[in-house]
């Protein structure tokens, strides 16, 4: 890309001479773009961790036998705050339980 620019003055082309940025408002730029892509960054972030919620909230309904709208959230909830009262023993018995169901789930999306 060139640093000049045509003008067609009284049947003749001149060239004038774009005027540079300064190093200030490149640098002003710049910041702008990194800005505009830390926040798609965000975004994009945000987006992939929302769908993982609504792809666990599906996983528990499915585990539990009904509909996600249906599921005991106070049920469900005070089984994985009694999961911390329980032997490490046990939850790797529950864990390994746990992969199976999600080994045998049909359709689910890893």
């Amino acid at each position: 890309m060139s640093n000049n620019e045509d003008i067609v003055k009284d049947g003749t082309v001149a060239r004038k001479k774009r005027t540079e940025k300064t190093i200030n408002q490149k640098i002003a730029s710049a910041q702008m773009r990194l800005n505009r892509l830390k926040s798609k960054e965000k975004s994009l972030s945000k987006q992939a961790e929302t769908r993982l919620k609504i792809i666990l909230g599906a996983e528990v309904g499915k585990a539990v036998g009904c509909k996600v709208e249906e599921v005991d959230k106070e049920l469900i909830l005070g089984l994985i705050l009694q999961s911390s009262n329980i032997s490490i023993e046990d939850k790797a018995r529950l864990k390994l339980r746990g992969k199976r169901f999600l080994e045998d789930m049909v359709g689910r999306q890893k």
